[in-house]
């Protein structure tokens, strides 16, 4: 619809019902104009015929009252009786106020001017009875001649009276006319000022019939958007009527793609603990089967085979833990980074030297980065590792056989870019908008490639909450190239730390002064654990603890050069006793915890569960020296 109509459609309510309101108001204010107007002309119509009908009547009253004058006067002459002189007196009393109202209410020019020369005549016949009256004792010539004089003038006054009684009738008529013509138009006008009030009130009606229809149906679409029904269609007005209903079905979309992004995310996630059941299951399966191999004592030949196989199913589950407690944690917002200057090139080195074996068994040649060493990075140096070490086992896994995976690093600018190109098979279009979803591994779970699809999601939120981000260029077929941006920064003051060289777990048997360590940790296998990584120090001992309450009491027996407490027996409490105490104040306090458990303040180290053996003795040396 175009024109007028879709204007109308487009407009407010308010301007639509003063429009209405306004519009009939004017027609109801000009009729009733109109019908004062007619009634005016009416109304003259009527005083115009009254005053002819006056003037026919005065006509007839000054010829009756010249002619009965005339008729006594001649009576009297003839008789001598004065009874006979009764109508003339009557018409010489009367005649003035007769000629008076006839000069008063002629209007018509015509008959002003036949009234002009009427009248003098009147007053000379009544002039003339007058000497005629008084000629009684006259000789009859001289009355006959009087006789014959009246005569003439009556005979005048008779034809300017039907004259004028003539051109009165026609007056009459035409005024009869008007005034009919007056009352039916009058009529007709007030049928009109009604249909203009009924036209208006019909109007307002159907105006208020639609918003009231209109508002019940979109009451109706409110009440099937809560249900998830398909709404009705409605007009395309932009009021303010049509601009609720337009939110509504735009709010109707917005549910949908949420309820099918809620679907799918459901399905995603019940496939995610499919996977990661599957997944978790798989490294467990190792480390348990060989633990009960080397429990059994039956291989003793192919022991570090199998104590190979339990370490690396290990860290697959600990790289898995690790990536569900990330998740966990951006979808809380409570993701921590803390940035500084990191170089980038040993984060590079030692990703590749950490990946080379993942490599090999994937046929898979590692290419090393350019020149790069004068390049640093804002960020966190763990969760820079972090990222490249996911973007190149993704390069890998899904790699070609025989392929390439190859590094480069520049600046661009504020920022410097790390870009990841494989010889894969590449990523279709209609995929690459999930790409970074959570969970969804674009098909692969039905490889046999490992992974539960959350490594890029993760990666990109770190990069993010670092002030950098994560592209992906990739077409089917032709490989991949992912570039990291990460803000650029000056070169850290001091020498970047070279790769990072495993330290001996095995028994130490240099002398040395003997160390007590005081263990606290309520879970018996890591205190096996402990106590067995200590017993390859052979100048050490260690003092095990189930509560914290036990532990105070064997920190005041023992005064051991270190206490390792497990986060979940380092209360307030037992951290008051312990500092409160003058000989145990100084005591060296190392937690074993996890990423969720901040450690105290004044502790004096942090292990991570599950422990990293050459880190352990690294810390504890460096504590004890």
């Amino acid at each position: 619809m175009t024109g007028p109509g879709l204007h109308w459609k487009n407009w407010p309510l308010l301007v639509k019902g003063s429009a209405i309101i306004m519009t009939s108001l004017a027609m109801l204010l000009g009729s009733v104009a109109t019908s004062y107007k007619l009634e005016r002309q009416s109304a003259d119509a009527t005083a115009e015929m009254l005053r002819t009908l006056q003037v026919q009547r005065d006509l007839h009253l000054l010829h009756t009252l010249v002619a009965e004058a005339a008729t006594g006067v001649r009576g009297y002459l003839l008789t001598g009786v004065d009874d006979f002189l009764t109508p003339y007196r009557a018409a010489e009393a009367q005649l003035p106020g007769a000629m008076a109202s006839l000069q008063k209410n002629i209007r018509d020019p015509q008959q002003l001017a036949r009234l002009r020369v009427l009248l003098p005549s009147v007053r000379q016949k009544l002039a003339g009875l007058d000497s005629l009256r008084r000629q009684y004792s006259a000789d009859p010539e001289t009355v006959r001649a009087s006789l014959l004089s009246g005569r003439r003038i009556l005979n005048q006054l008779r034809d300017g009276i039907g004259a004028m009684n003539a051109r009165e009738s026609l007056l009459v008529e035409q005024r009869t006319a008007a005034v009919q013509d007056a009352l039916r138009r009058n009529v007709l006008m007030n049928a009109a000022t009604i249909m203009v009030g009924l036209a208006g009130a019909l109007a307002m009606l159907l105006f208020t019939l639609r918003v009231v229809w209109r508002v019940r149906l979109a009451a109706e679409n409110a009440e099937r958007l809560v249900n998830d029904q398909p709404l009705i269609a409605t007009g395309g007005a932009r009021d303010e009527l049509g601009l609720l209903a337009d939110r509504l079905h735009k709010a109707s979309f917005l549910l949908a793609n949420r309820a099918a992004a809620a679907q799918a995310a459901s399905v995603a996630k019940t496939e995610f603990l499919s996977r990661t059941s599957h997944e978790l299951r798989t490294p467990l399966n190792a480390i348990l089967g060989f633990a009960q191999l080397l429990e059994t004592n039956k291989s003793t030949d192919q022991n570090p085979q199998h104590v190979a196989h339990i370490i690396r199913a290990g860290k697959h589950l600990l790289s898995l833990i690790d990536d569900l407690l990330d998740v966990a944690r951006i979808e809380a917002g409570q993701l921590a980074v803390t940035a500084s200057a990191v170089p980038v090139a040993p984060v590079l080195l030692e990703a590749l030297a950490l990946l080379t074996p993942l490599a090999s068994q994937y046929h898979v040649q590692l290419q090393a980065p350019g020149e790069c060493g004068s390049l640093s990075v804002q960020a966190d140096r763990q969760r820079f590792t972090q990222i490249v070490l996911n973007l190149l086992s993704n390069a890998i896994k899904y790699n070609g056989a025989r392929g390439q995976v190859r590094i480069a690093a520049a600046a661009q600018g504020d920022m410097v870019a790390i870009a990841i190109a494989d010889d894969g098979a590449g990523i279709a279009v209609d995929m690459k908008n999930r790409l970074f979803t959570p969970f969804d591994r674009l098909g692969a779970q039905h490889g046999t490639t490992e992974g539960v699809g959350l490594g890029l999601a993760v990666s990109r939120s770190l990069a993010q909450a670092m002030g950098g981000s994560i592209a992906a260029d990739s077409a089917a077929g032709k490989g991949s190239v992912f570039t990291l941006l990460l803000p650029r920064s000056a070169p850290p003051g001091q020498a970047a730390a070279q790769l990072p060289v495993a330290l001996s777990a095995g028994t130490d048997k240099r002398a040395g002064p003997a160390r007590t360590v005081l263990c606290v940790d309520s879970d018996a296998s890591s205190l096996v654990l402990i106590e067995t990584l200590i017993m390859r120090r052979s100048n050490w001992t260690l003092v095990a603890a189930r509560t914290a309450a036990e532990g105070v009491a064997l920190v005041r027996q023992h005064v051991p050069d270190i206490l390792l407490l497990d986060p979940d027996l380092a209360d307030q409490a037992t951290l008051t006793v312990l500092r409160n105490d003058a000989v145990l104040a100084g005591l060296p306090l190392v937690i074993l915890g996890t990423d969720v458990d901040p450690p105290p303040a004044d502790a004096a180290g942090y292990l991570r569960k599950p422990l990293n053996v050459p880190e352990f003795f690294e810390l504890l040396d460096r504590i004890m020296q």
